[in-house]
């Protein structure tokens, strides 16, 4: 690492992952995306590889159902959201700047941040990402603008990284350095566009918070935000800035756009933690089951980690509980399944989250022109014979 005096000192290096591997990692993740295209007004293209496309360009896909069954996603199947789409344009050598009000700005190399992530103690950890937009398009609404999402703009990876509130650490932080603000390399597509810039809480920074290099133990695709990402475990998708440069550090929250109109609720409040919800991934709506016992999973996640899954086979007339799988791993979500007994002809299965906060998921979510946040329970509709 190095301060800005010397930025330029390792332009070169970072052997591991050079530019040319950078755009491999993206077009590997990507390559089966290209040949589905949205023409026209049509509803939503499957790809090759599963994901649900929404926007051919920028793309926005949401991950298939069923490959929510597993607690860790693999990149083919991670839901795709970014407003102007990957980077076109890429450094010979990425770097990360510390600057704002700060004792004095300091540049990381990638090199530098992965021996960082080598020596510290953050480990691999699963974490949980959800669009704040995920199920705008199930909610009742007459118009909206936005990704038309159903449930599938949510998946888990494992992250490697280094905390956030290290890197911050040597650029030393002054007292009235009260947010942080992500800068990407991503680019508007016109220059009357505002740039995509969020910014978080000092005490999240200085949390939770961490700058991601690895995907599932290997460098992070471009498509999913790579090189390097900041994860912010618990919040809203759109606060884990992707393809990072520079964090500013500022006395305010930051007035961008996105941060100052975009991502709000009706009553003004910002987006920020995801709420209380379960997905079910097994068995997919108007499947063909057989009647007796039959097994239903899922995912279930909040901000505070899950407390309980409660599965209904009858509309919700009576619930069972779920066991829960694994251990709690805070930030993402948590394995559930549960064996109902259904009879011959149509029923229709439900999932309700309970989280550590005491939150329940609702039958309906509160709608909102924005279409945000909508953790309405899932009802799953199968054919019994």
């Amino acid at each position: 690492m190095n301060d800005e005096r010397h930025a330029d000192a390792h332009a070169n290096d970072s052997p591991r992952l050079t530019r040319r591997d950078l755009i491999i990692a993206g077009v590997a993740t990507a390559g089966a995306l290209v040949t589905s295209r949205v023409l026209g007004q049509g509803g939503p293209a499957p790809s090759p590889s599963g994901l649900v496309i929404r926007n051919p360009r920028a793309l926005d896909a949401e991950a298939p159902l069923d490959a929510l069954a597993s607690p860790i996603t693999a990149p083919e199947h991670f839901f795709v959201r970014s407003h102007f789409g990957a980077p076109t344009q890429l450094p010979l050598a990425w770097t990360l700047t510390v600057d704002g009000r700060v004792g004095r700005p300091v540049t990381y190399t990638l090199d530098d941040i992965r021996t960082l992530g080598a020596k510290g103690a953050l480990k691999a950890r699963p974490v949980t990402l959800e669009c704040a937009g995920n199920g705008r398009g199930v909610f009742r609404l007459p118009k909206t603008s936005g990704v038309q999402w159903e449930r599938g703009a949510v998946s888990t990876a494992t992250w490697t990284g280094v905390p956030l509130g290290r890197l911050l650490e040597r650029a030393g932080l002054t007292d009235d350095a009260h947010h942080l603000s992500m800068e990407a390399l991503d680019r508007a597509p016109l220059p009357t566009v505002p740039k995509f810039l969020r910014s978080i809480p000092r005490e999240v920074a200085l949390g939770d918070a961490f700058v991601a290099y690895e995907m599932n133990g290997r460098p992070i695709p471009l498509l999913h935000g790579g090189p390097l990402r900041l994860i912010v475990p618990g919040w809203f998708g759109m606060a884990s800035t992707k393809w990072l440069t520079h964090v500013h550090a500022t006395p305010v929250e930051s007035d961008n756009f996105f941060m100052s109109r975009g991502y709000r609720y009706a009553d003004g409040s910002g987006v920020t933690t995801m709420r209380p919800k379960s997905v079910i991934a097994s068995p997919l709506a108007e499947a063909h089951v057989p009647a007796g016992t039959l097994t239903v999973m899922g995912q279930a996640w909040s901000a505070t980690g899950i407390r309980a899954v409660d599965v209904s086979a009858n509309g919700g007339r009576s619930w069972r509980s779920a066991r829960l799988i694994g251990t709690e791993q805070p930030g993402a979500w948590r394995t559930w399944t549960v064996e109902v007994e259904v009879a011959a002809g149509a029923a229709t299965l439900m999932a309700r989250a309970t989280d550590a906060s005491g939150g329940v998921q609702p039958i309906a979510a509160t709608p909102n022109s924005g279409g945000y946040g909508n953790n309405s329970i899932h009802q799953v509709p199968v054919h019994v014979s």
